[in-house]
């Protein structure tokens, strides 16, 4: 069944705005699934798949982004297939050579679930250009 995909951008005035996938349903557009890794750069993340997500119970400041029309079933066999971030901070009390270290989040994953959606013609490539031009922070 085709549904249209929504980025939800969760604004942070200090961190990383927390980004996660929204997919809702077809007779109520405040609820539906959520796709999302949870977690920080110094533990890891996971990916979570919540059905039946209410976004009007966020107490958080959030926008909502019109991505495009996909198959429910792609996105999820697309977003399943995408590994969660590891850890990608390092102590500063840790030994060894210093290197620059790339910090990947819930962005970078989102990111490449997208692109991984584009490259195999499931969604538009304008869903691209509204990852790239979505808020940060």
């Amino acid at each position: 069944m085709s549904s249209l995909l929504k980025l939800v951008v969760y604004h942070s005035p200090l961190f990383a705005a927390h980004w996660a996938l929204f997919l809702p349903t077809h007779t109520n557009s405040k609820i539906g699934k959520r796709i999302h890794a949870d977690g920080s750069p110094a533990s890891g993340f996971e990916v979570l798949f919540e059905s039946e997500y209410d976004i009007r119970e966020c107490t958080q400041s959030y926008e909502v982004i019109e991505l495009g029309v996909v198959e429910d079933a792609d996105l999820e066999r697309i977003a399943r297939s995408v590994n969660a971030p590891g850890k990608s901070l390092i102590s500063v009390s840790g030994t060894g050579p210093r290197r620059r270290i790339e910090v990947k989040n819930c962005q970078t994953w989102l990111t490449e679930v997208v692109r991984r959606m584009v490259d195999s013609g499931v969604i538009q490539n304008e869903a691209l250009r509204h990852i790239e031009d979505a808020p940060k922070n």
